[in-house]
């Protein structure tokens, strides 16, 4: 029965809803930047970055693939308004919707969505920080220790005399931050690369060099938004864990407790057997005793 809805297309709700409330983008087309400052940036587009994300999900699903898709897929299917924005040639045999292949040296998968590089971002410049909490939390399920009330957060530097590499080096001093900082900017400096509203980038708008790389407390060096698909997939039961617990709290409505422990450590088990398929994930979870039993 499963497989039936699964490959009915109605089952494009699930990635509706369940992709855009794991990778926090379901409000994304009702955060429109200052349409004075950045005029085209409408919520059309922002639909438009969010139904990109959506249809990777769904296709991921549909055609039987790994989890590991979601991040590596080597193909995106958007429709003109967002290949325009992209900076890709619309084919003229192309209708509402069209498959374009990555190049070799462009991200592949999430990493390379406007949806999930503009949630990120505050509307006006990149939030490195933001970006790397948002990969622990939604990527490798360890989320960092909220803030101190009394650190001030980083803000964009708009005369454009310092990276805001720089300003992160200079926050890290600060002893109560350094210890999730560590963590955190490693991550979110690797996709620097890409401005607010995803477009890839070289440098910074006053021609500072943009420097993508870091490195994790396990030593772990990372380079640009390919370094941190590499990072996790060094660690393929943290991503797998991730998302079977994202899936199953979307299955039961309510959060994980401790006795379903078990039932997620067989899940996460068995699907190096099932090569990782979101498909088999998503059957294993419908079949789990906290499912049936809810």
């Amino acid at each position: 029965a499963v497989r039936r809805m699964l490959a009915d297309p109605r089952s494009v709700a699930l990635a509706e809803h369940f992709a855009t409330q794991w990778l926090q983008i379901r409000s994304l087309p009702e955060r429109t930047p200052d349409p004075r400052r950045f005029p085209g940036i409408d919520p059309a587009l922002l639909h438009s970055m969010q139904q990109e994300t959506i249809a990777l999900f769904d296709n991921v699903i549909r055609t039987r693939r790994s989890i590991w898709d979601l991040l590596e897929s080597d193909s995106t299917i958007v429709d003109e308004r967002l290949a325009t924005h992209y900076g890709w040639t619309w084919p003229d045999s192309a209708t509402d919707r069209h498959r374009f292949d990555l190049e070799r040296d462009r991200p592949r998968g999430i990493f390379g969505h406007a949806s999930i590089l503009t949630a990120t971002s505050n509307g006006v410049e990149t939030q490195p920080v933001l970006r790397g909490v948002w990969v622990l939390e939604n990527l490798l399920g360890s989320p960092p220790s909220p803030p101190p009330p009394d650190v001030e957060p980083i803000e964009p530097d708009t005369r454009g005399v310092t990276t805001i590499r720089e300003q992160m080096v200079k926050h890290r001093e600060n002893a109560t931050c350094f210890e999730c900082h560590r963590r955190i900017d490693p991550l979110g400096l690797s996709m620097e690369h890409y401005d607010f509203l995803g477009r890839w980038r070289d440098r910074y708008d006053k021609r500072l060099p943009i420097d993508a790389s870091g490195n994790m407390p396990d030593g772990t060096v990372l380079n640009g938004p390919d370094g941190v698909r590499d990072y996790l997939r060094q660690r393929p039961e943290q991503f797998t864990r991730c998302l079977t617990e994202k899936l199953l709290v979307y299955a039961l409505g309510r959060r994980i407790s401790f006795t379903d422990r078990d039932d997620i450590d067989r899940i996460v088990g068995d699907m190096p057997e099932h090569r990782h398929g979101l498909r088999e994930l998503i059957q294993r979870i419908v079949a789990s005793e906290p499912f049936q039993s809810k």
